[in-house]
C-alpha cells in the first residue's frame, strides 16, 4: 500500500533554499534541450517537450497547495505557460444533453495570480482532439489547428487601455491536403522550423509556416501496404530528423527527407485487443510514443492494448525490441508484482503516454504509467462501444526501470490519479488530480467506482515520489462533478516573481481551471 502523509517528506521541498539546490543537482540528469521555435521547456507542449517525456524542470507546489479557481467557459484539455508567465488554455464547452456535443475549441488567456479568464478566441470546430494537441511557440503564441485544417498562432497583448486582447496569425492552410471527413489531431514543432502534423485518418506531414508550397504529406497505412482504416487518437512525438506516430494498429517511425517529405523507417504492429477497453478513447493503444535515452531519442516506449497490456521499449533506429513486460501488476497476474507486492485490482490499461524520468545518477530511466481502465469519459469523446460497456475505476500507477536493454518493475501505487500525470525533475515528484481511495471490492465498491457514481465526491491534488511510489502529498482541491478531472492535462510552472520557490500546478477540470500552489510572489 502507498504511504500517505499530510506533508512532503523530502528534504528538497522543505525550504526555498533546498528547492534551489535540488533543481541544480537534478537538471543535468536527462534534461531535454530546448527546441528552436518552441516556448519554455516543460510548459509549452501537452507532454512537456517534443519527446513526450511528460517531465518538467523545476519543482511542484509541495505542501503550498492553496487553490485559486475560475470558470473559463469550458473544459480545458491542456494549459501552457509562456516565457511571460501568462497561462493559456485550450478549452471546449459542452452543449445539449441528447446527444452531448462540444462547441468549437477556444483559446483562453488566464491571469497568472488568480486564474481568472482575461481574453478568449474561438476557433472553427473539428475533431475532438483538434483542440487538444497544440503547443506554445517562442513568441508565447498557441499554435493550434482548427476544424478546417488551418494552423493558427494565437498570441496575446495589451491594448492602449490596458485590456488583454488575442491576436491571430494564420501559419498554414492544410485544408487542401486533407480529405473530407479528416481532421488534424496532432501538432508538434520540428527542430528545423517545420511543423509536424498528423490527422485522424493517419496522414502525417510537415509544413514551413508561411510557405504553403512546402507542405509534404504521407498516408501511413497506404505507404506501408496496409488496408485503410487505421486511425490516430494520440499526439505526434518529434525528434531531430523524424517523428513517431501511434495509430490504432501500429507504431510508425518516420524519417524526414531534406525537402520535408516524411518516409516510413519502420512499422511495428501491436495487439489492439478484441474491442475498445473501458477507460480507453479508441480501439487501440492510448500511448503517444515516448522518446528517451542518452541522446534523448535512442529508445521509444509505448503500450499495446492487448487484454494484458505490455510495455515495449524499442530501439528507435531499428525498431528492435530492447525489452518488454506486462505494463501493470494486477490481481489477475500477481506474478508481475514489484518487490513492494502492491497490486492493482482487476484489469489495467492506459490511455496516457508513459512518463520518462532519468535517474539522478544517469544510465537508467523510470517509465511511469497510469492505469485508466474503467474511467468513464463523456459519450462524444470515445470512438465506438467498449467491452465491457463499463467497469470499476481502480486507478493506480506503476514504475518500470530500464537501461535500454532490460526492464524491471520498481513499484506500484494505488492512488486513483484521474488526470494525465506530470513529473518534475527538481523534486522527483509526480503530480495529478485524484479521487479518494477506492471502496473495498465487492458489489457496493463496483457501483461506487463505475459510471455516474465515479464522478461524484472529493477531488485531491496528489504528489507521488517517483522513486518509491509513496504518496507524499494529498490536498483537497474540489468536488466532482464540477471538478471532475476527466483525464485532462495540466502543467507545473514557476511561481511568478518567485522562480526558486515552490511551483504552481495548473489543471483544468470539467467546470473550472485550478491554480494550485503558493500565492503569486
Amino acid at each position: 500500500m502507498t504511504r500517505r502523509t499530510g506533508a512532503v517528506t523530502r528534504g528538497a521541498i522543505a525550504s526555498a533554499g533546498a528547492l534551489a539546490a535540488a533543481i541544480a543537482l537534478a537538471a543535468p540528469a536527462g534534461a531535454v534541450p530546448g527546441t528552436p521555435g518552441l516556448g519554455p521547456l516543460g510548459t509549452a507542449t501537452v507532454h512537456g517537450d517534443i519527446y513526450s517525456t511528460d517531465t518538467i524542470p523545476g519543482v511542484g507546489p509541495g505542501t503550498q497547495t492553496g487553490v485559486r479557481a475560475s470558470i473559463p467557459g469550458g473544459t480545458c484539455s491542456s494549459v501552457f505557460v509562456g516565457s511571460d508567465d501568462m497561462p493559456v488554455a485550450l478549452c471546449t464547452a459542452y452543449v445539449g444533453t441528447d446527444p452531448l456535443e462540444t462547441t468549437p475549441p477556444t483559446v483562453v488567456l488566464l491571469d497568472p495570480a488568480t486564474a481568472a479568464p482575461l481574453a478568449r478566441m474561438q476557433l472553427e470546430k473539428g475533431a475532438l482532439l483538434g483542440g487538444v494537441y497544440g503547443y506554445l511557440d517562442d513568441q508565447d503564441r498557441v499554435v493550434v489547428a482548427d476544424g478546417a485544417g488551418v494552423l493558427h498562432a494565437v498570441g496575446h497583448a495589451r491594448d492602449s487601455s490596458g485590456a488583454w486582447t488575442l491576436t491571430d496569425e494564420v501559419l498554414a492552410d492544410l485544408g487542401p491536403l486533407i480529405r473530407d471527413g479528416d481532421y488534424v489531431t496532432g501538432l508538434a514543432p520540428g527542430v528545423d522550423g517545420r511543423i509536424w502534423f498528423v490527422t485522424v485518418n493517419a496522414v502525417v506531414g510537415t509544413v514551413v509556416p508561411g510557405d504553403p508550397a512546402s507542405a509534404r504529406t504521407l498516408d501511413l497505412p497506404a505507404d506501408a501496404g496496409q488496408p485503410p482504416g487505421e486511425r490516430v487518437s494520440n499526439g505526434i512525438t518529434v525528434r531531430p530528423g523524424g517523428a513517431s506516430v501511434m495509430t490504432s494498429r501500429a507504431l510508425y517511425e518516420v524519417d524526414q527527407g531534406e525537402d520535408g517529405q516524411p518516409h516510413i523507417r519502420w512499422r511495428r504492429a501491436y495487439g489492439p485487443g478484441a474491442a475498445r477497453h473501458p477507460g480507453m478513447l479508441s480501439h487501440g493503444s492510448g500511448s503517444t510514443p515516448t522518446y528517451f535515452g542518452p541522446h534523448q531519442d535512442d529508445y521509444v516506449a509505448y503500450l499495446d492494448a492487448a487484454d494484458q497490456s505490455t510495455l515495449f521499449v524499442l530501439d528507435r533506429a531499428s525498431g528492435d525490441v530492447r525489452c518488454a513486460m506486462p505494463a501493470f501488476a494486477t490481481t489477475l497476474h500477481p506474478e508481475t508484482a514489484a518487490p513492494d507486492g502492491t497490486l492493482i485490482e482487476g484489469p489495467a490499461q492506459s490511455e496516457n503516454s508513459p512518463i520518462a524520468l532519468a535517474s539522478p545518477g544517469g544510465g537508467e530511466w523510470s517509465l511511469i504509467i497510469a492505469n485508466t481502465y474503467g474511467f468513464q469519459y463523456f459519450p462524444m469523446a470515445v470512438d465506438g462501444p467498449a467491452v465491457p460497456a463499463q467497469a470499476p475505476y481502480r486507478g493506480g500507477m506503476t514504475s518500470i526501470v530500464t537501461d535500454g536493454s532490460g526492464c524491471t518493475r520498481q513499484w506500484t501505487s494505488n492512488t486513483r490519479t484521474a488526470t494525465l500525470p506530470k513529473a518534475t525533475t527538481g523534486d522527483r515528484l509526480i503530480h495529478g488530480l485524484s479521487y479518494g481511495d477506492a471502496p473495498d471490492s465487492g458489489v457496493l465498491g463496483d457501483v461506487l467506482t463505475s459510471g455516474i457514481a465515479q464522478k461524484t465526491g472529493p477531488v485531491f491534488y496528489t504528489a507521488i515520489d517517483a522513486d518509491t511510489g509513496d504518496e507524499v502529498v494529498r490536498s483537497f482541491v474540489g468536488t466532482a462533478p464540477v471538478d471532475e478531472p476527466m483525464e485532462l492535462t495540466g502543467t507545473v510552472a514557476p511561481n511568478i516573481g518567485d522562480g526558486d520557490g515552490p511551483g504552481v500546478y495548473w489543471q483544468g477540470t470539467v467546470g473550472r481551471m485550478l491554480r494550485i500552489g503558493p500565492p503569486a510572489g
